[in-house]
């Protein structure tokens, strides 16, 4: 049987998300690079109880150099605590921060996935699209993401249009 629409967006809503490997973004600025960073951490953290610089790079896609360096501005600007040899630890000011991208990375994701999209790719546009979205958009695309999850009616007729 293939997944439809509604298993496919439970799907997304239990537990960690996936491991995800960040692709570069040249065009990427400061704020966005903080906000991947902290995300990227917050998820380590949950996933495996402590966030390593080699599994950031990994994760990132970045060198570990690069990794030291973005840790010390984010120490500087408040948002963890590295303490060495003992790994990162995000502070409420980087937690709040990490936990609303992440946030913002499963709304825009679930609202993907109702139009068909591949999970990964969904995924995958979710991250270049969460940076730049503005707050009411987002409460609008996670209302109308919900109304329709919870009318099947619609999630039919939505799999019926998509398959002329």
């Amino acid at each position: 049987m293939k997944p439809g629409l509604v298993e496919i967006s439970k799907r997304s809503e239990r537990g960690p998300r996936p491991r995800q490997v960040f692709t570069s973004h040249p065009q990427r600025g400061p704020a966005e690079a903080t906000e991947d960073y902290l995300e990227t951490i917050n998820s380590l953290i949950n996933e495996k109880g402590f966030a390593a610089s080699v599994d950031i790079a990994e994760r990132m896609n970045v060198s570990k150099p690069t990794v030291t360096s973005i840790v010390k501005k984010l120490h500087n600007q408040g948002y963890l605590v590295h303490e060495k040899y003992r790994g990162l630890k995000l502070t409420t000011k980087g937690k709040k921060l990490a936990e609303e991208m992440q946030r913002k990375h499963a709304i825009i994701t679930k609202f993907l996935l109702l139009f068909g999209v591949a999970e990964d790719v969904a995924r995958e546009d979710a991250e270049r699209i969460e940076h730049g979205l503005h707050a009411e958009t987002l409460v609008r695309l996670e209302t109308f993401t919900e109304f329709v999850l919870s009318n099947p009616n619609l999630i039919r007729e939505l799999r019926l249009a998509k398959e002329k």
